[in-house]
C-alpha cells in the first residue's frame, strides 16, 4: 500500500510552489522531526528549544514557542485523517502496543524554519504517517563522513542520504559516522549510545535504566550497566537528552571504532524511539533483550506534551 504524500504548510497556509521555491534553491533552514501521538509530543520543549537556540545561532533571533506550537496545530487540523486499517487477532497486540496515547492523530511532524525575504523567517511544517522505531537489530556500516556544523539538525542532508545509500549497498542498513581518527559520532539519523557492565560475556542488565527492569532469568549480568554516548562531533538528541534527565550515570566519552568489543550492546535513539544494534562492521553484540527493553521502558515512561 502506497504511503500518502504528507501535508505540508507554510506560514499556516497550504504550501505552493512559491513558499518552496527558495527553500529547494538555497538549502538553507534548520529542522526538527518530532512523532505526534493524539495531538501529543515527547519533549515537546526540547523541540522548541532546539529551533529556539537554532534559529538565534543561524538567523540572529529567536522563535516564539507560542507561534509554532499553533503553526503545528494548523497543520495537524488541517490535514486529512486517513481510515485506520481495521484491528484483527493477527495485528491488535501490535496496534496497542504502538499506537500512542490515541489512534486518532498520530503523526510524524517535520518543522523546517528558513530564511525568506528582508530578514523574515518562515516556518514549514509537515505532517505524514506515524513512525516506529526498528525492531530488528541494526547493522551499521562506520564511513568517514561527520556531518557539517553537526550540532545544528539542518537541512543540508546530503551527505547523510549518500551515507546512508553507501550503506546499502554494502549490505547494512544505516551509516556510522565517525571522524577522520576513528572516533564514532552518531548515525545518519539518530544517537547512538552504548552499554557497558566491565563482562562483555553477559547480557546487559535492566540495570541500565536506573531500576526500570531487571535481567532475565538465566542472564549472565556482571552488575549496573552504564549508557555511554560518543564524546564526538555530533547532535544532542532530544531522545538522548529525555534519557540522560532520567538515567543517573549516563555520560560522554570518546568512543574509538577500534574498542567497540568491550560493550556489551549498543542502540541508536531518536525521535522514533529506541532500537537495538546487532553489528558494527565487523563487531556484533550479543542479544541483550533486557537492556534494550529497560531503556525503552525509561522511554515509554516519558510524558506526553500538549501541543
Amino acid at each position: 500500500m502506497e504511503t500518502p504524500s504528507p501535508h505540508v504548510e507554510v506560514d499556516a497556509r497550504p504550501a505552493g510552489p512559491a513558499d518552496l521555491r527558495r527553500l529547494a534553491l538555497t538549502n538553507d533552514g534548520h529542522v526538527t522531526t518530532m512523532q505526534v501521538r493524539a495531538g501529543r509530543v515527547r519533549g515537546l520543549a526540547l523541540h522548541l528549544r532546539r529551533l529556539d537556540q537554532a534559529n538565534q545561532e543561524l538567523y540572529g533571533t529567536g522563535l516564539d514557542p507560542d507561534l509554532l506550537r499553533d503553526r503545528i496545530r494548523h497543520a495537524l487540523a488541517t490535514t486529512p485523517t486517513p481510515t485506520p486499517a481495521p484491528t484483527t487477532p493477527a495485528n491488535a497486540a501490535t496496534a496497542t502496543a504502538t499506537q500512542g496515547p490515541e489512534r486518532r492523530g498520530d503523526a510524524t511532524v517535520r518543522v523546517v524554519v528558513f530564511p525568506g525575504a528582508n530578514g523574515a523567517v518562515h516556518v514549514l511544517v509537515s505532517v505524514g504517517a506515524p513512525a516506529e522505531p526498528a525492531v530488528t537489530p541494526l547493522r551499521l556500516s562506520s564511513l568517514c563522513a561527520p556531518r557539517p556544523f553537526p550540532h545544528l539538525k539542518h537541512v543540508g542532508t546530503f551527505g547523510q542520504l549518500h551515507s546512508a545509500r553507501l550503506a546499502r549497498r554494502r549490505g547494512f542498513d544505516d551509516a556510522l559516522l565517525v571522524t577522520a581518527d576513528g572516533l564514532v559520532c552518531e548515525t545518519t539519523v539518530a544517537n547512538i549510545g552504548f552499554l557497558t557492565t566491565g563482562d562483555r560475556t553477559g547480557d546487559a542488565a535492566g540495570d541500565a535504566a536506573g531500576g526500570a527492569a531487571g535481567g532475565a532469568a538465566g542472564e549472565n549480568v556482571a552488575g549496573p550497566a552504564t549508557v555511554i554516548w560518543p564524546q564526538a562531533p555530533m547532535l544532542t538528541g532530544v531522545t538522548m537528552t529525555l534519557l540522560d534527565e532520567r538515567l543517573p550515570g549516563c555520560r560522554r566519552e570518546p568512543v574509538p571504532l577500534a574498542g567497540l568489543g568491550r560493550f556489551q550492546a549498543a542502540f541508536v535513539a531518536n525521535g522514533r524511539g529506541l532500537a537495538p544494534v546487532g553489528r558494527i562492521d565487523t563487531t556484533t553484540f550479543p542479544a541483550a533483550p533486557a537492556a534494550v527493553a529497560a531503556l525503552a521502558q525509561v522511554y515509554a515512561a516519558v510524558p506526553w506534551d500538549e501541543i
